[in-house]
């Protein structure tokens, strides 16, 4: 694939490096000095799929673009969930494609899936009630991570007893309908996340953890791979899907 990469922070950097191993190739590339919504659509001529690692408030004019553009993209940028209707719209009207997604580890897509088959067990256990801890590096622009709200909802919508995510700090006892995602920035972690389930009588937690961002930027581009040559609104978990279905 010939590529557009959106966004050369610390994750655009890591899937150039990642397609510079091969066979994919960068023929554009886009970030505050070369701002994307200035480019001309002849700058993109050659892109077969735009990978997108920008900031929050740029997501949504940059996705109302590629569906205009229908310019294929992954867009592993967060901070627009609010705006899923108005995108899914414009994916239709335009027949365009867009995958996202707010990591792109295959580790936590599994982990995603584990989630989903423990939640069903713990909703007959009342014991145990839920959490989710996330730690990052102090240069990370969210908190808490998409993922770790990725992980908040999925417990609310696997457990009856849960009906609201909790990301702040609790100062007083907290609503035992709200299920608590904590958030630490320190250091040069590359991100860990951490679902538990805790009961007077022990402890289950499913726990994944970064070792550096090359996982991240080899799922963007398997996405990529398999975003290529289809038209809607997907996730990672359709990839996954189709994976698994193989």
């Amino acid at each position: 694939m010939q590529l557009a990469l959106v966004g050369t922070g610390q994750m655009g950097r890591a899937v150039a490096e990642e397609a510079d191993t091969g066979p994919h190739t960068v023929v554009s590339r886009f970030d505050s000095d070369r701002p994307f919504l200035e480019a001309p659509r002849s700058a993109l001529t050659d892109a077969d799929v735009a990978i997108d690692f920008s900031l929050p408030d740029l997501a949504r004019p940059h996705l109302r673009r590629y569906c205009e553009w229908r310019l294929p993209v992954v867009m592993g940028t967060t901070g627009w969930y609010d705006a899923l209707d108005e995108v899914h719209s414009l994916v239709q009207r335009h027949d365009a494609s867009v995958l996202y997604a707010p990591n792109f580890s295959i580790g936590v897509a599994v982990l995603s899936r584990a989630l989903d088959q423990v939640t069903s067990l713990m909703d007959e256990l009342d014991d145990y009630d839920a959490f989710v801890r996330e730690l990052h590096h102090t240069k990370k622009a969210d908190s808490p991570s998409g993922t770790a709200r990725m992980l908040g909802e999925q417990i609310v919508d696997g457990l009856a007893r849960k009906d609201h995510v909790e990301s702040e700090a609790q100062h007083q006892r907290i609503d035992p309908s709200a299920v608590h995602v904590s958030s630490t920035r320190a250091g040069t972690a590359f991100g860990e996340h951490t679902v538990g389930f805790d009961s007077p009588f022990d402890r289950v937690a499913l726990r994944h953890r970064a070792k550096n961002r090359r996982g991240f930027a080899v799922g963007a581009l398997r996405a990529a791979e398999w975003l290529r040559g289809r038209t809607g609104l997907f996730t990672l978990d359709d990839v996954l899907d189709d994976w698994l279905d193989a």
